[in-house]
This record gives structure tokens, sequence and C-alpha cells, in this order.
């Protein structure tokens, strides 16, 4: 596993830790699927595949959290202990035709590529007639001010129009300069925030989070 801290891919920020790029691995998952993965996501696979993605994305009819983050990210091949297990995307993909929500959706060529702490959950469609589109669940929660009932909607037509619509949340863009604010200008993390965040939202270092 890569030692790296981050990779820039298409002008995004994919943080680590990250796995080498085994094409036995991908034939394993496409055998198991019986589908192939779409070339924009099967090149990030090969370029960046990291474990985390601190970016967020709109999903229509998603009210009143329209912006919803997707930021861990499934990686292909095994664990640390040598199975498919949690956060591998072919662990992932035969826990999901089992999980509950397979009784609420149909996941027939659905894979799952990520998820956020709230068990949201980003699938890639491999399906021959909408291949390469990206879909999201995003579950409700009873409460005011969340989102009442669970959604499935489509987010994007294939994986680099994901890319190209994703935002960066200004809470977490707080959290995350708060982490590092006092760390050593030389940092090679807190370098890497600053650029991400010079990238993302230019003038953040007017914003009082970040000059207090």
């Amino acid at each position: 596993m890569s030692e790296e801290l981050s990779r820039w891919y298409r002008g995004r920020l994919v943080v680590g830790p990250f796995r080498p790029f085994e094409v036995s691995e991908l034939e394993d998952l496409e055998r198991e699927t019986g589908l192939s993965l779409p070339q924009p996501y099967r090149s990030f696979l090969e370029e960046a595949g990291g474990a985390s993605f601190p970016y967020s994305v709109r999903v229509p009819a998603c009210e009143p959290e329209p912006f919803q983050s997707f930021d861990d990210l499934y990686q292909l091949g095994r664990n640390d202990k040598g199975k498919y297990g949690w956060g591998t995307l072919l662990g992932e993909y035969r826990r999901s035709r089992d999980g509950w929500l397979a009784t609420e959706v149909s996941l027939v060529g659905l894979l799952p590529i990520a998820r956020n702490g709230g068990s949201d959950t980003l699938f890639l469609d491999l399906n021959p007639a909408t291949h390469g589109r990206l879909h999201a669940f995003v579950q409700g929660i009873p409460h005011p001010g969340y989102l009442s009932k669970g959604v499935f909607r489509k987010v994007a037509d294939d994986f680099d129009a994901y890319l190209n619509s994703l935002v960066v949340d200004p809470d977490l863009a707080q959290d995350t300069w708060a982490d590092v604010a006092d760390s050593d200008s030389t940092d090679p993390w807190r370098r890497t925030i600053e650029e991400w965040l010079n990238k993302e939202l230019p003038g953040w270092r007017t914003e009082p989070w970040a000059t207090a």
C-alpha cells in the first residue's frame, strides 16, 4: 500500500492510503458482476483510487439537504487482512446483494463505490443501457431540518461528469483547516490542504475561520 498522503486526479484531491492497481483484481470484479467497468471510472482506479474524497455533490429531490458527501471511497482489491471486506469494491458489491436496501431498490447491475458516515451510498451503473451513470441513495431521518424519507436519484451521466459537479462543503473546509492550522507551514499535509482550498474556495483566507 502506498505511503503517499494524497494525489490529484483531474484537479480533484484524493486522499490515501492507496493500493496498487492490479488488473487481475479488476478482472475478478468484472467476472463476478458479469459486467464491465466504464472507462472513466477505470481510469480513476488506475491513477488514483484512494480511500477518501473530500467533496459533495448535489442530489436531486434531496431538500433540505441537497448536497451530500460520499467521501469514503471503496477500493479495488483485498483489504489489509487479504479479504474482500468492508471498503473493498468486491466486498461491498457482495454485501449489497443481501442488504436491506436491496429490498427497497433494484440494485441489479449497480456497483457501490463510495459511502459517507451516515451509510448513504454512491452507486456506479454497469447495466448496458445506462452504463456509467452514477446514482445516490440517501437515507431519510424523521426529524425537522433533515430529509424526511430516503431518495434514490441519478447524480451524473458518467464518472467524469460526477467529478466536474463536485463542490467543497464550507463546513468541511473549516474543520479540515482547523486540523492543520497550527501545523508548521512546511508540513506536507498542511500544504496539501492549502492547495486544495486555493483550488476549490478562492478567497478562503478571508473567512473568519481562516483568519482567527
